[in-house]
């Protein structure tokens, strides 16, 4: 069987995930001080086929390539490998399609994707896997960042538990305002478009997906290598 490398590096992280056949075995991952990490990894071992997915800067997307000969490279040419309304295809994430792809492949009814990272993405497909588009906001960082960049005295809270929705101090009424904030966004969303869509499935996936309370239950899938699996997917559609 073929074994594979799928690698997405994300703007907080780079997460590797190896394939044998179509099952994923091991994900690995490195943050953004462990390039000499990354390194040895894509050294060590050999892999009959690769791809890649990049938000990064050109500099550092050039570097991994460069690290993954005969990789496929996969980016958003505008031109979808899927059936979408997006108004505007060019501008849709690699991060996004490769979420849309992979859902394809896990559901055949309509799917709304959860994607809790450095930013908060909502993503529809319809029953008849249609994408049809869905939401960007910011996410834990961003926001616990730009409320100090752009007030003049609040501190900068980093805190990631889900707390009592009641603050009784700057920095508890901050970490309410950001996390509370972010898990009623994500229970109001998901209201409405369960109201919109009957039998729809849900799949959440991210980094911080972990800090807040969506309940597995049916109909709501937790996949954290939904990325993965879609780029994994994504591969006969680029190499052809």
């Amino acid at each position: 069987m073929k074994t594979t490398l799928v690698i997405d590096a994300g703007n907080s992280r780079i997460k590797a995930g190896v394939f044998t056949g179509s099952d994923l075995k091991e994900v690995f991952y490195f943050g953004n001080n462990e390039w000499e990490a990354l390194k040895s990894f894509l050294m060590e071992y050999q892999f009959d086929q690769s791809i890649l997915s990049s938000v990064r800067s050109e500099k550092e997307t050039n570097w991994l390539l460069q690290m993954m000969p005969n990789s496929i490279h996969f980016k958003n040419s505008g031109v979808l490998p899927i059936i979408h309304r997006y108004a505007t295809p060019e501008t849709l994430g690699s991060d996004r399609l490769a979420n849309i792809i992979g859902v394809s492949h896990l559901s055949n009814t309509a799917n709304l994707i959860l994607d809790i990272g450095t930013c908060i993405k909502f993503d529809l497909m319809d029953e008849n896997t249609c994408y049809l588009g869905g939401s960007i906001s910011p996410g834990i960082n961003l926001r616990y960042k730009s409320l100090q960049a752009f007030t003049g005295a609040l501190p900068l809270v980093q805190e990631y538990s889900l707390p009592p929705i009641l603050g009784n101090s700057t920095n508890s009424c901050i970490h309410s305002g950001v996390m509370q904030g972010i898990q009623t966004e994500i229970n109001s969303f998901i209201a409405i478009y369960t109201a919109q869509y009957k039998n729809l499935s849900i799949y959440v996936t991210g980094g911080d997906a972990h800090c807040f309370d969506i309940q597995s239950k049916n109909g709501i899938f937790v996949e954290l290598n939904l990325t993965l699996i879609g780029l994994f997917h994504s591969i006969p559609i680029y190499a052809s």
